[in-house]
């Protein structure tokens, strides 16, 4: 339950009050069965799942407003001149069967299977349920006898697999077309009267990915070097995408399974082991993902959705914009852009028509990056443990109207160190500060950046010099967090998504800030 009031000392002049209920429940069944054995150099294993569950939400809702004062708020919602109610349910249910076969020979040759079907509540009876196998292959080539006697390989294990995974993406009810209520006027008097809310979709089905899995596990030069390497390549279809249909229906959007995509990556993670001494090491640990990924089809039309920001054969994400070559200088032939003056903007005219117009606009890049990476170091002396984590983010193009407030109704104030255009300093990469951008061009730059993220330094009390504390561990710590930021982005925070300014580099916004911690933790005997 939560209630809240707003009244005069807020400036609401006859107050408002919400009080709201909620029920939330979720049950879960799920019964497991499991069967083992092996035989000779043969191991089998055999589980089956049978899992229901349930989940339902119920919420009721008061408002009321016209207070006669402050004293009463919520707690008296009666003495309100005008109230309202609201309530709602939902409910939603999943069933599930999986079977699953492990199969082993000698601990070399490796075999799963696996075949799941699920149901959900929210499609119709026709869609209802989806199958999804798969099956994974291992080799541990380290258990071979022609590497039985390299001692510096102590693990080599290559991995394949290949599957159909299901999301089903939807609400509860979106295959369903639904009503809400709303107030009229009927005659004289103030009635409750129905009227389209969405429209369902009884076709709906399971969103499904196929994927193919390569993978490779190691250990060499005496464990001193750890870690594995997997590369991808999935293929998402059926997607749920909300498409835009003729408003004559009465209605503007509806959900349908209407796109494909396709994506390829390699994920790397490398321990190594540098130094191991007896009161010295130094260990390094490496992360590296990199993805690419593309609409393959859409709607069936073979057209890009430019008002969703959806392009066929491009990256998500999309930032689709005009190509800024550079600024107008005095002296500059402006007959492609006859409104334009010395220090404004500068676009490309792509479609070569000698004129600057919204067909100029094009794909640029994808706010999604290239690749992403961390390193962490840690060095041990004694009781001593110094910790870095070091991350990365590459290859992203983000919008960032921040070069576009300029000291706008004194929200932001960048410095002169920018170099705006003026007559004296001739900028060709910043406008003037009288530039009006009338064609609302978002400004996409690099959001690339490299952040010290976490570096933490601790001790660790020798055991001995607890005995007679009744104490089991002690350790006092110093930590720091995003202690630096390295990027040539502008405004708060690179790691924020700035798709929405407003929403996030706004005064509701709070970005990342740098943290010093000192702690101490005890465990008792």
């Amino acid at each position: 339950m939560s209630g809240d009031y707003t009244g005069r000392n807020t400036g609401d002049a006859i107050g408002h009050a919400t009080i709201s209920n909620s029920e939330v429940n979720h049950w879960l069944i799920e019964n497991i069965f499991s069967y083992n054995r092996s035989f000779g150099k043969h191991t089998i294993d055999f589980t089956g799942l049978y899992s229901s569950q349930k989940d339902y939400t119920f919420t009721n809702t008061l408002n009321a407003n016209t207070f006669i004062n402050d004293l009463t708020n919520f707690y008296n919602v009666g003495s309100a001149q005008i109230q309202q109610t609201a309530s709602s349910y939902t409910q939603s249910t999943l069933l599930s069967q999986m079977v699953r076969i492990n199969y082993s020979y000698a601990g070399k040759y490796l075999l799963t299977a696996t075949a799941r079907r699920d149901g959900f509540s929210g499609f119709s009876a026709a869609h209802k349920y989806g199958t999804f196998p798969s099956v994974a292959l291992a080799w541990n080539v380290n258990e071979e006898s022609f590497l039985k006697g390299i001692s510096s390989i102590s693990q080599l294990k290559l991995r394949a697999s290949y599957g159909i995974s299901g999301n089903q993406g939807v609400s509860s009810y979106n295959t369903l077309t639904t009503l809400g209520s709303t107030q009229y006027i009927y005659g004289s008097t103030t009635t409750v009267g129905l009227v389209p809310s969405a429209i369902g979709n009884g076709n709906l089905k399971w969103e499904s990915t196929k994927g193919l899995n390569i993978g490779l596990d190691f250990s060499i030069l005496r464990d001193r070097i750890t870690g594995s390497i997997d590369a991808y390549d999935t293929k998402t279809y059926n997607l749920l995408l909300s498409r835009k249909i003729p408003y004559i229906t009465g209605y503007t959007t509806i959900l349908d399974n209407i796109g494909k995509t396709a994506n390829k990556g390699i994920e790397l993670s490398i321990t190594s082991r540098n130094i191991r001494g007896t009161n010295f090491s130094w260990e390094t640990n490496v992360n590296f993902s990199a993805n690419r990924n593309k609409l393959v089809q859409l709607y069936g039309d073979n057209k890009d959705d430019i008002t969703n920001n959806l392009f066929l054969g491009k990256q998500l994400y999309a930032v689709y914009d005009y190509k800024l070559i550079g600024i107008w200088q005095k002296g500059d032939d402006f007959t492609v852009d006859p409104s334009a003056k010395p220090g404004d903007l500068k676009f490309a005219d792509l479609n070569g028509d000698g004129k600057i117009n919204t067909a100029d606009r094009t794909y640029l890049g994808s706010r999604l990056p290239k690749y992403i990476a961390g390193m962490t170091n840690t060095f041990r002396y004694k009781n001593f443990t110094l910790s870095a984590f070091i991350q990365t983010f590459q290859g992203a193009l983000k919008p960032n109207p921040i070069y576009d407030y300029r000291d706008q109704a004194g929200r932001i104030n960048l410095p002169a160190g920018i170099g705006y255009w003026t007559a004296a300093n001739q900028s060709n990469t910043r406008p003037s500060l009288s530039y009006s951008n009338s064609r609302q061009y978002t400004y996409p730059v690099s959001g690339s950046y490299t952040r010290i993220k976490d570096v933490t330094l601790s001790y660790n009390f020798p055991k001995q010099m607890l005995e007679g504390l009744k104490i089991a561990n002690l350790q006092v710590y110093a930590s720091g967090r995003n202690i630096a930021t390295f990027s040539k982005w502008l405004g708060w925070d690179p790691e924020t998504d700035f798709y929405s300014y407003a929403a996030n580099q706004g005064s509701s916004f709070y970005p990342l800030v740098a943290t010093a911690v000192l702690g101490i933790n005890i465990t008792l005997q």
